[in-house]
């Protein structure tokens, strides 16, 4: 069987509906798939060596090339974005006084590597902008195939930052050395997955049955325990560009305010929360911020989802001190968990 037919034969295995244009890209990726002979071989000018494969939020860029990925017979590593450029300044750092180290460090990674995929690429940071463009002209020159996605077109890449227009050669290195692919189309495929057992669903959702769900929604399966919100560190179950998964029963006995709130819903796409417990008025401070949070999110049109453990969110206030804004928050709470309002949500 060919490698597109096994790619698509594992996403419908995993009950996921490929739509037209991630049909179209396994189809093309297909032709363009690397060959252990070229990788040999050297690198050729005129030979893409690559996907860099950018569009909208929940397109389903990270499951697809996951998939690929996974499909692929290669000496190879997967890296998310942060996570790649954290063990570049930590070589960066071993290498301190060595000459030419982006050098040693493109020779490691083409020793060790066939194929190299960097999930959610996004630059924001000006030593990393600059790091990036000295990588990528020594790196590109190795024989690496890569897949890399992104939200953002290359062109895109790194708007309004300090000293972009040294950043654009990198910018140019992409679109030289890489097939660059926008995934079309407007459809959310997270929003499909939800709808299987939906916010109404009397299911009830355990930590193991949450971590499934986000493995399958985010192809994400590391869990870190801890987030930076404003400069401030805050205990969470899990995170990655597109989510943030809180415990209600943790995240909002910490001291925060609006402005928390906000950066959260300016920051991620999905809104994950679990671990309700019942609270009267001796919650009253849990109870005020989980408040304001659902305010924000709402006004902001922000996805949550509120995973069922036994108790439904808009049943855990039973005091009378917040009753009047309580009953607004328990309507909002109703309707954040339609598919009505995951559908018409902002960032879709």
């Amino acid at each position: 069987m060919s490698i597109h037919k096994n790619i698509i034969k594992t996403l419908k295995s995993k009950d996921i509906t490929l739509d037209e244009p991630q049909i179209d890209f396994i189809e093309i990726f297909n032709k363009h798939k690397p060959k252990k002979s070229k990788l040999f071989l050297g690198p050729s000018k005129n030979a893409p060596k690559g996907f860099y494969l950018w569009g909208d939020v929940g397109r389903g860029k990270t499951l697809l090339l996951n998939t690929i990925f996974d499909e692929l017979d290669l000496k190879k590593s997967k890296f998310h974005y942060i996570d790649f450029m954290h063990s570049i300044h930590k070589d960066l750092k071993e290498l301190s006084g060595k000459k030419n180290p982006l050098d040693l460090i493109a020779d490691k990674l083409a020793a060790k590597h066939e194929l190299i995929f960097i999930d959610e690429f996004q630059v924001e940071d000006v030593a990393d902008a600059m790091l990036i463009t000295n990588l990528f002209q020594r790196i590109f020159k190795k024989n690496i195939y890569f897949l890399i996605s992104s939200n953002a077109h290359p062109s895109n890449l790194y708007l309004d930052g300090l000293q972009r227009q040294k950043f654009l050669s990198a910018v140019d290195l992409i679109i030289e050395y890489l097939n660059v692919y926008k995934l079309e189309g407007a459809k959310d495929y997270r929003i499909s997955l939800i709808s299987d057992f939906d916010n109404n669903s009397k299911d009830i959702f355990n930590e193991k049955k949450i971590k499934d769900f986000i493995s399958s929604a985010f192809e994400c399966d590391e869990f870190k325990k801890e987030v930076d919100i404003n400069k401030r560190k805050f205990g969470c179950n899990g995170y990655s560009n597109s989510f943030i998964w809180f415990s209600f029963n943790v995240f909002f006995k910490e001291a925060s305010s609006s402005k928390e709130y906000i950066e959260i819903c300016r920051k991620y796409d999905w809104i994950l929360i679990n671990n309700f417990i019942s609270c009267d008025d001796d919650e009253a401070d849990l109870i005020r911020r989980f408040i304001s949070f659902i305010d924000i999110a709402y006004k902001e049109n922000i996805k949550v989802k509120f995973f069922n453990e036994g108790l439904n969110p808009e049943n855990i206030y039973t005091g009378n001190k917040f009753q009047y804004l309580w009953q607004r928050s328990k309507s909002r709470i109703n309707e954040m968990k339609s598919k009505k309002y995951l559908l018409n949500s902002g960032k879709n």
